[in-house]
């Protein structure tokens, strides 16, 4: 197959190997990238008056590269606390940076996030939401309602390619692509954004690949009929979901 690959760099490259490896040849065009976010000299002083009674919640690998870059920088480290990581890369980031044992929900979303049996009762705990630009807004409503006292830190920000003269999906179009892996609702709505109106119904074609039940709802609103749901953002998830398709359409 030749499906098109939009997340952000080093990820692009490392997931474009990947689905070489299996077989696909893959068209690479990365949609966003990320830069510091414009709350990051807060950091250290939200951490550092954290008890370890308190949370400290990461939504992505961005957010703990960034914190983490802004504690160094600033000659500080992370504070005695409980840690919660939205999905397993996630976790992974925390541990690469000396911070093992963050909790990790079974469902990566908002959701999975608050349903954390440590999450219930909260009163006078303090809770520092690590996070990008926008996103969904449920974690800090539903803590606070549950006593918890909660800052969120903007430590990174996301920048999404424009292109107003519709090059890339006419690029995109000669290359053949028949199928598009998404990894994040933000990324959906950017890519059906870049799309013409003249370029809609084949962009809507396509068969999509996204990470989460979440997404394939999203998608499902904007049009797209042919999506599938690999449970991951991970490269090995992404690619067996490409792969059960590829197979599928040879028994047809």
């Amino acid at each position: 197959m030749t499906p098109l690959v939009v997340r952000a760099e080093p990820q692009a490259a490392s997931l474009s190997q990947a689905l070489l490896a299996a077989g696909h040849q893959p068209v690479t065009s990365p949609l966003l990238s990320f830069v510091e976010g414009a709350e990051l000299e807060r950091l250290p002083a939200l951490l550092g008056g954290l008890s370890p009674r308190d949370y400290v919640i990461a939504v992505s690998v961005q957010a703990v590269h960034f914190a983490d870059n802004a504690l160094k920088q600033q000659g500080h480290g992370w504070p005695k606390a409980n840690y919660i990581a939205v999905g397993d890369a996630t976790g992974k980031a925390f541990a690469r940076v000396d911070v093992p044992g963050a909790a990790i929900p079974e469902d990566p979303r908002s959701e999975g996030i608050i349903s954390l049996p440590g999450l219930q009762q909260l009163t006078g705990r303090r809770v520092v939401i690590l996070r990008g630009n926008g996103g969904r807004h449920l974690i800090a409503p539903t803590l606070m309602q549950r006593g918890a006292l909660v800052d969120y830190c903007e430590v990174y920000r996301r920048c999404y390619y424009q292109d107003s003269s519709g090059t890339l999906v006419k690029n995109w179009q000669s290359q053949e692509v028949d199928s598009i892996i998404i990894t994040s609702g933000g990324l959906l709505h950017h890519i059906v954004k870049l799309a013409a109106d003249s370029a809609r119904d084949w962009l809507l074609s396509r068969i999509l690949i996204v990470p989460s039940i979440r997404v394939v709802q999203e998608a499902r609103e904007l049009g797209f009929t042919r999506v599938i749901n690999a449970d991951g953002a991970s490269n090995q998830a992404l690619i067996a979901a490409l792969d059960e398709r590829k197979w599928n359409d040879r028994q047809d």
